[in-house]
């Protein structure tokens, strides 16, 4: 809930400072019984001409079973703590804050006299232990709701006209299912009238009405981590901006809906410019996610939804959340207990830290899904510059919610990756409460790394170093050629080593195609620096033949998918080098010196750096030729050995 939306909880644990202007609390809330389905209910009271003030009154309601009557429940973000007008509890007046007091007039001119759940109201922001016990409350208070409104705020740079676009998107595209054919019945949106700012300085052109719909996307409402349950658990959800409301359809009719209006099934269509069409994406991107949300949580009993129940849900979601924010980093993850079990009680004690929470879910994640936790662990750069570093209290390997997660998911980037399956018997262990002890393979070096990294690397920069004259350049030590390597690396493909379902194996028509579009991104660099006469050389290197009569055609789609596979992976990504001639992607924190090992039971290879006995958890990697057993492969043969080792 903030506990709905900066969250009551967010804001009130962080600072107190809106909590510590309510007046007459102690006349205002009863004690409510603990462990029961029990919360508080506020009546809408007509506006009376005597009083400015909005009025209500407060009653406790079971919501077990069902509600004793219908109610509706507040979705908004509380705003600035320290902006606060009065509000008439049960004859007690006290501050709450302005965006809460503005949606409360809307409701109550447009609605008339409700029962409503606001959180900032309903729930004694003073009482910790109330508070913790409501957070558990959520998933009933939200999803037993008649109705559920999302405030967006006031009609502010076009709000209200921006909601009605949206309303007239979702009517279009059911009434006419064609791919883009409700664009055509909405000219008004195809038309350049206006000229906007861009981060860079430039400007664009587009529409005032997509740019209008854009900016209520972009509104604080939809970054807020409780926002998500808040719109997920409905039935049925009203969107409201100023005097302006719009009912989102039920789950399964949004997400059919939804994706019709972002479908591109033949790529942009031609009567709608670049840039129009780019912003229109944008729009999109909000929709799908919420349309998504709502439609896997009511089918979350069918067999394609069941990884987002628990722990593996718990993990499938952060990803899709990276752009959500919370005043109280707990949030992070009790904002989503509404949504997936976690099997934790929320606790806003003081003595309970930010470290304390994720070590918490930490360890939950080892016993339900191990060592995926990792994915999402490792230090990372700060938004303070390059070279700041920053980490949630130790233990490393513990990941810090408060940043997005890495840049490489493995969970979804690689999921027939297994670098060392467990056997069932040795796992890495949680120890004295905060290490992981466990068996693993001390397997490389890294030697160099790329000065270039995330999407300023070029192709070129890793092969210039490559000398063809020398074998050991040409070759990498999985047995197959150093440029192979370079196109798996960098469109996260597969050696060949073993069977995969992997789409880019080393025989298929695609990685023929990523082999000529490689070869010509690099053919002019190459002549400039060796001259023409070492191009053949290179074809021979690379293909297995000494010229081309012409450059083979690439078939339609896979330059397309070269560039968009390989920006996904490079996103702020650094490319190494190891001392044994591997060749890897880990994150930008990587260093010289940092070990490459395998741990037993996780999917990919990880970065560890030495701190005397022990280790500290860098990341986990891509490293071609070690991602699939290779390195157990080498143990077997007497090449490396598996150790004991500690992170810390």
């Amino acid at each position: 809930m903030e506990l709905s939306h900066a969250s009551s909880i967010e804001q009130m644990s962080k600072s107190t400072q809106a909590s510590d202007r309510l007046q007459g609390c102690i006349s205002v809330y009863g004690q409510l019984p603990v462990n029961e389905l029990r919360t508080r209910i506020l009546m809408l009271h007509s506006p009376s001409s005597n009083v400015a003030a909005v009025s209500c009154s407060l009653e406790v309601m079971t919501l077990h079973p069902e509600p004793k009557r219908p109610y509706t429940a507040l979705s908004y973000v509380w705003g600035d703590p320290s902006i606060t007008e009065d509000v008439i509890v049960n004859g007690v007046s006290f501050a709450v804050t302005s965006n809460l007091v503005s949606a409360l007039r809307q409701i109550q001119k447009g609605f008339g006299d409700v029962h409503l759940w606001a959180d900032a109201i309903c729930v004694n922001q003073k009482d910790v232990q109330e508070r913790s016990q409501q957070v558990l409350l959520m998933k009933n208070i939200y999803s037993k709701a008649e109705r559920v409104i999302g405030w967006l705020g006031p009609d502010d740079n076009g709000g209200s006209q921006a909601l009605r676009t949206l309303e007239t998107l979702l009517s279009n595209t059911i009434r006419y299912p064609d791919n883009f054919a409700w664009f055509r019945k909405m000219p008004e949106l195809l038309t350049l009238n206006g000229t906007y700012p861009m981060d860079n300085g430039k400007t664009f052109e587009s529409n005032d009405r997509i740019e209008n719909l854009l900016l209520l996307l972009r509104r604080p409402f939809w970054r807020r981590i409780w926002i998500v349950q808040e719109l997920v658990l409905p039935l049925n959800l009203r969107l409201l901006c100023g005097e302006e409301f719009t009912d989102i359809p039920e789950p399964d009719s949004f997400h059919n809906t939804v994706d019709k209006l972002s479908r591109i099934s033949n790529g942009r269509p031609k009567f709608l410019p670049l840039g129009l069409w780019m912003r229109v994406n944008e729009c999109f991107a909000v929709l799908r996610l919420l349309a998504a949300l709502r439609h896997q949580h009511l089918h979350q009993e069918d067999q394609a939804n069941r990884i987002w129940q628990g722990i593996s849900g718990f993990l499938h979601a952060r990803p899709l959340l990276e752009f959500h924010k919370t005043s109280d980093p707990r949030d992070h993850v009790y904002g989503l207990l509404g949504l997936i079990d976690l099997d934790i009680v929320p606790d806003y004690g003081e003595d309970v830290t930010v470290a304390d929470v994720y070590l918490e879910v930490a360890r939950h994640c080892l016993k339900a899904e191990p060592l995926d936790i990792l994915c999402f662990a490792g230090t990372t750069h700060s938004y303070n510059g390059p070279d700041c570093l920053t980490h949630l209290d130790p233990p490393s390997w513990v990941p810090d919610w408060r940043l997005p997660p890495p840049a490489r998911v493995r969970l979804h980037r690689y999921p027939q990756s297994h670098a060392f399956p467990s056997n069932g018997g040795l796992q890495m262990q949680v120890i004295d409460h905060n290490w992981l002890r466990g068996s693993a393979v001390v397997w490389d070096t890294v030697s160099r790394t790329e000065h270039k990294t995330g999407w300023d690397l070029t192709e070129w920069d890793l092969v210039e170093k490559i000398d063809i004259e020398k074998p050991g350049d040409r070759a990498y030590p999985s047995g197959i050629s150093r440029f192979k390597a370079i196109i798996i690396l960098w469109l996260g493909g597969y050696d060949g080593s073993k069977t995969s379902r992997c789409d880019l194996q080393l025989n298929s028509e695609l990685f023929r195609s990523y082999e000529i579009i490689l070869f010509a991104n690099i053919a002019k660099p190459w002549a400039n620096k060796h001259g023409r006469h070492e191009i053949p050389k290179l074809v021979d290197c690379m293909f297995g033949q000494n010229r081309f009569t012409a450059v083979p055609d690439v078939p339609n789609g896979h330059r397309e998918s070269y560039v968009a596979r390989s920006r996904q992976l490079r996103y702020n990504m650094r490319c190494f080098h190891t001392e044994r001639g591997y060749i890897g992607l880990g994150p930008l924190a990587t260093e010289v010196g940092d070990l490459v090992c395998i741990l037993e039971g996780h999917k990919a290879p990880v970065l560890l750096r030495r701190r005397g006995s022990h280790y500290i958890f860098v990341s986990d990697c891509d490293v071609v030729g070690i991602m699939n057993g290779e390195v157990l492969e080498a143990v077997k043969l007497g090449e490396a050995a598996i150790t004991e080792i500690e992170i810390r």
